[in-house]
């Protein structure tokens, strides 16, 4: 019988005990996989552990499981940590990229603002944005079998995406205007990757700057000029490929 995998939160598990809370989980669960006592699940809890589960009881506000004793798994995320700070693009390209990247195992996501953006939200957009990409991460997460879920930053400002303290990360803007160095030779010893995309309409040759003042190094993908969405997952791609597990 298939395992179904199902993401449960740190908090609700106690000793060889776990509940899932979330109504559309349980009703997943009850209704649409009629799962019932007995049955084996897979549980992680987005923080990069994995367990072997079976359900206990089910009811309307919860399910309770009973934890299996660990059991060594095949390791799920990649050595590599990649941080991708991407503009604001159109919901659904936005939404697209959100769940391609964290499918290809990138570890953070840092979303901003910049000259050529051509979303523009209020205050309370952003708030429900958020969530919104949260819960397609998480999706995104569980389909793949990955046992961490990205984290989703606040929408920044390009100033604070500059800013952002991404640890000893090498730091890359990808610019279609650079003409000489390549990806593989400014990654080549790295094991951290913050990585700058830009909106629809690209990054302003100030912004170029302004990103190279605060230690990015522009790169080119090559010759061809690719979507916002499209230079995202391929230089998440690219990039667990060198330094990750795409390779393996």
């Amino acid at each position: 019988m298939k395992h179904r995998r199902f993401r449960i939160h740190p908090e609700h598990i106690q000793g060889r005990q776990a509940f899932i809370v979330d109504p559309q989980e349980i009703r997943h669960i009850r209704s649409v996989l009629r799962l019932g006592e007995g049955d084996p699940v897979n549980l992680f809890d987005g923080e990069g552990k994995e367990y072997r589960a079976s359900i206990v009881q089910i009811t309307r506000g919860r399910v309770i499981l009973s934890l299996k004793p660990e059991t060594a798994s095949v390791p799920m995320e990649s050595p590599a940590k990649i941080i991708l700070g991407v503009a604001l693009l159109k919901a659904s390209k936005f939404d697209w990229l959100l769940q391609k990247v964290t499918e290809l195992g990138v570890s953070e996501i840092v979303p901003f603002s910049s000259s050529h953006v051509v979303p523009r939200w209020g205050e309370g957009q952003t708030g429900s944005r958020r969530a919104r990409w949260e819960k397609i991460a998480a999706e995104a997460a569980k389909q793949c079998c990955r046992t961490a879920i990205p984290r989703i930053h606040p929408l920044r400002s390009f100033e604070e995406a500059l800013a952002y303290d991404a640890g000893r990360a090498t730091r890359v803007l990808l610019w279609e205007k650079e003409k000489a160095v390549r990806l593989g030779e400014t990654v080549a010893h790295s094991s951290r990757v913050f990585v700058l995309v830009g909106p629809e309409g690209g990054f302003s040759d100030e912004e170029a700057l302004r990103a190279q003042a605060a230690g990015f190094q522009p790169v080119r993908l090559g010759p061809r000029i690719l979507r916002a969405e499209t230079a995202g997952v391929a230089i998440v791609a690219l990039l667990q490929f060198i330094l990750g597990d795409l390779n393996k």
